[in-house]
């Protein structure tokens, strides 16, 4: 149990050094994005899929970072609520509370940070296409909503987490009932 506690620890406070670094190398993206300080990004440390139409489009004014650094905050908000969720289960399992029904909950939270996160993809992509290209000149606008196989794994593994949460619910109900029978 101490191993346990030991390195469910340490993956809470690599969680939480994520939970902070996640909004701040998105604004530390649109800030740097097409100015020659973006490197980072270029080089493929850390991965994008929208360098086509980025850098193939005049350069970003401020309020187009701005807009696009708002827009990013829907998936990077997600990522986070996921990561405090993996915060609390981890402390929990530090302080030895393995199958709880607290554990349960987060683990069912867990599950609908998938579906958040397939409707979450498909809202930016429509978001960031519009805010990229809304200073283009008539016509040339971009409205791209996609929903790509990654969103249906999403949807997948949220089914299956949620399940998983669903069975140790029950399982600690049973557990209760057993310990108040006499």
């Amino acid at each position: 149990m101490e191993n346990i506690q030991k390195y469910s620890r340490r993956v809470r406070r690599v969680l939480q050094g994520l939970f902070i670094l996640a909004p701040l190398l998105t604004l530390y993206y649109w800030l740097t994005v097409n100015t020659g300080m973006d490197s980072l990004f270029r080089s493929g440390i850390i991965e994008t899929d929208l360098d086509p139409m980025i850098f193939a489009s005049e350069p970003l004014t401020m309020t187009t970072r701005f807009l696009a650094f708002l827009a990013s905050m829907l998936p990077c908000g997600i990522l986070m609520y996921a990561l405090q969720q993996l915060i609390h289960l981890f402390r929990h399992y530090e302080n030895q509370e393995i199958f709880t029904l607290a554990t349960a909950t987060h683990y069912q939270k867990l599950g609908y940070v998938f579906f958040y996160w397939a409707a979450g993809a498909f809202l930016y992509s429509g978001l960031i296409s519009v805010i990229l290209s809304f200073n283009n000149p008539p016509g040339e606008r971009v409205l791209s909503l996609t929903f790509t196989g990654i969103d249906l794994l999403s949807i997948l593994c949220g089914f299956v987490v949620l399940i998983i949460s669903w069975v140790m619910k029950e399982a600690q109900k049973i557990a209760d009932e057993h310990m108040h029978t006499v």
